[in-house]
């Protein structure tokens, strides 16, 4: 006898704990006592000693200065140099050396024809014309020479990295204990400060190209490494399966198998790691390395700003070329691009490699016996630094009472009164604070020590005050950010044509180097913390925005029409389902927004910005190793607190049942069910029933 399926119920309780869902009332009330608790806390820990213990403080400055004395006095003597770091020094530097020899030889017609026709039979024809078009601008900006030894550094390093980073994400990949292993070490490569890795290197090596491409690998090296062992951890079982039954060895099952499938994953990382690199540029020239880099630091030197763009907008055009290039050349198979279908036959990428091979050795005869010109000839460049510095006047004369009024407005009433009570604050507050926070978000304890250790090391090295001041002006430049950012994102997810018209904006935002960005602001608002933040904020901009947009774009269609089916206007459907289910990108976009604006809170201390960074740049100047280092220690570890809390905030685990806001309550949980109902036959009472509750909901409501 067939029976039919009774209706399920609908509880109102927590799957984990069994407690009743609180209502909206019950939620206001918990939240103003939390809020208040926290107020009175705050008030009465402002009447007790702030700051941190100066008992408590150990002396690690002056232990990596003892460190750097031993290195200065055995410079001549030591094994150490004469057998490892000197050797080391002579291979990087004959690297770059002959790097910047072959493209100097190449002339300026065989690199432009090398890039075209190189681009054009691994990416396709529409990659060739934005290769020829990038390089040609980078002599129409009159940076040829600087140019080109930018582009050597770059090529040397990524190829050290490529060369390095793959075998390592292989074993990653296939060693669950080596990535874990290896995962703190790219966590502390990625987050410590480049200037911290200048500080040794200097010490180490000198100045130069050799430490500048030692930084640049260190920064460049955890993508390259990650997404490798990700490309090999997605390969569908299925496919080593199948190898694994036609008798593939372990070396045939990776290189047949696992790494033509990951390839995607790799030239992603390819991708990530010429973009780090890029951004190397301008830092690296603080220690001597040649290239764009030392355009655009005299420009910030000299306050010129045209100079200064005029640099970033090269280093932008290569940018550029070389993502888009190596991004099309991921997507792309054995066969040459069908755009280079030459009548009606696609060649193969090797009939195509030496055909454009053969015409850069004819493009080279051209240029060096022909031609004879070897840079880009100086009468064709053009300049944006007079036109700009003419605007860049016209502001400063004009519009300095509106610079004057935003940077007494962000002094006194955001940046001033935050820094105030962080550093009034006692020690165990903040610390407590931050843990408690830390706990909240992801009810992990081990979460909540590691921050609660990080801060406890800021204070113990000595750098208390100094972190509290950077985490107000990073605080700031993040609410500001976030305002911005979310705004435009949500009205890119609404518009495909505020998406395109912002995608190249937002480009030309993330490669431009954050000095350029300090240039403008400096001469607009002053030197000093308020223009740190400020470039913070446009620097911090893109990943907010671009996040916001991706995780809207990226609900389900289904819900998004469920919804609209129960008479759900447009503002319902993003405060109540769009913006909840987008969260954990939201959440995304705001830790790279609080990476992004602590790392130019860092270089803002080149233009007298107070906290940790002005300390990392007094070391590096003044020759003070031991405070730099101590410096970037502390850093780091405010950087990964903030990391950790962030993305905790993004995986909130009482929020996991539906979108971040609604909770339990309303017409969510109804929706979700019958977007993916019960398994039960059509036409079963449950589903029935749960229909009519949502349309009576809908109907009645009128939320929905």
């Amino acid at each position: 006898m067939a029976t039919v399926a009774s209706p399920r119920p609908r509880p109102r309780a927590r799957a984990k704990t069994g407690s009743v869902e609180p209502e909206p009332k019950d939620k206001l009330i918990r939240g103003g006592l939390w809020v208040a608790a926290i107020v009175v806390v705050i008030v009465v820990s402002l009447h007790l000693t702030g700051g941190f213990p100066h008992g408590w403080i150990a002396d690690i400055k002056g232990w990596f200065d003892s460190i750097e004395l031993w290195l200065i006095r055995n410079q001549n003597s030591s094994p150490l140099y004469s057998y490892l770091l000197n050797p080391i020094a002579s291979v990087f530097n004959g690297a770059y050396n002959g790097a910047l020899a072959l493209l100097q030889r190449m002339t300026f017609v065989g690199v432009i024809v090398a890039g075209t026709t190189i681009s054009g039979a691994l990416a396709g024809r529409r990659m060739a014309i934005l290769a020829l078009a990038g390089f040609a601008g980078m002599g129409l900006f009159g940076l040829w020479a600087e140019s080109m030894e930018t582009l050597a550094l770059m090529l040397v390093a990524i190829v050290i990295t490529v060369i390095i980073g793959i075998p390592l994400g292989v074993w990653a990949g296939r060693r669950p204990r080596v990535d874990r292993g290896l995962r703190p070490v790219l966590d502390a490569m990625q987050t410590i400060p480049a200037f911290s890795y200048l500080l040794f290197l200097v010490l180490l090596f000198g100045i130069g190209a050799a430490p500048a491409l030692m930084a640049t690998f260190v920064f460049a090296l955890p993508p390259m490494v990650r997404l490798t062992a990700l490309g090999l951890k997605t390969v569908p079982a299925t496919s080593l399966e199948v190898g694994d039954s036609f008798g593939a060895t372990r070396r045939q099952r990776l290189f047949k198998v696992q790494l033509p499938l990951a390839k995607p994953s790799l030239m992603l990382g390819v991708n990530q790691t010429i973009m780090m690199a890029l951004g190397m540029v301008v830092i690296a020239a603080l220690i001597g390395a040649p290239g764009l880099g030392v355009t655009v630091l005299q420009g910030l030197q000299n306050l010129n700003v045209g100079a200064a763009l005029n640099g970033g907008i090269t280093i932008v055009i290569m940018a550029i070329v070389l993502d888009r290039v190596s991004y099309a050349w991921s997507r792309q198979g054995r066969r040459a691009p069908r755009a280079l279908r030459i009548f009606g036959i696609t060649p193969r990428r090797w009939q195509m490699m030496t055909a454009a091979v053969l015409v850069v050795v004819v493009a080279i005869v051209v240029g060096r016996y022909v031609l004879v010109q070897q840079d880009f000839p100086a009468g064709w460049a053009i300049s944006v630094a007079r036109p700009t510095n003419a605007v860049v006047d016209w502001l400063t004369l004009n519009a300095s009472g509106v610079t004057g009024a935003i940077t007494n407005f962000v002094f006194r009433y955001l940046m001033d009164p935050l820094k105030h009570l962080l550093t009034s604050l006692p020690w165990w507050i903040v610390t407590g604070g931050a843990a408690l926070l830390a706990w909240r978000f992801s009810r992990k304890l081990g979460l909540s020590a590691l921050v609660l250790c990080c801060l406890l090391g800021i204070g113990v090295i000595g750098m208390w005050g100094y972190a509290m001041d950077t985490l107000s002006q990073v605080l700031v430049a993040v609410a500001i950010a976030v305002v911005i950012a979310i705004p435009l994102g949500v009205w890119s997810a609404q518009s495909d044509t505020v998406e395109r018209a912002l995608r190249p904006v937002m480009d030309a935002m993330q490669t431009m180097p954050a000095f350029v960005y300090l240039v403008p602001v400096v001469i607009l608002f002053g030197v000093g913390s308020v223009s740190g933040v400020i470039a913070s904020v446009i620097y911090a901009l893109p990943p907010g925005i671009r996040l916001t947009n991706l995780g809207i774009r990226g609900v389900p269609t289904e819900t998004v029409e469920a919804a609209s089916a129960y008479g759900a206007t447009r503002w319902q459907m993003l405060r109540k389902v769009q913006l909840p289910l987008a969260r954990p990108s939201i959440m995304l976009g705001v830790n790279q927004t609080v990476m992004m604006a602590l790392a130019v809170a860092i270089i803002a201390g080149l233009i007298g910005a107070t906290g940790l960074g002005l300390q990392v740049v007094y070391g590096l100047t003044k020759a003070d190793t031991g405070l730099g280092v101590v410096a970037g220690i502390g850093i780091l570890l405010l950087a990964i607190a903030m990391d950790r809390i962030t993305q905790a905030m993004g995986t909130d685990s009482s929020h996991s049942r539906g979108p971040v806001g609604t909770g339990g309550i309303g017409w969510w949980p109804r929706l979700a069910r019958a977007v993916h109902p019960p398994d039960v036959g059509a036409g079963d009472p449950a589903v029935m029933d749960l229909e009519e509750e949502a349309r009576e909901l809908t109907l009645g409501k009128g939320e929905g």
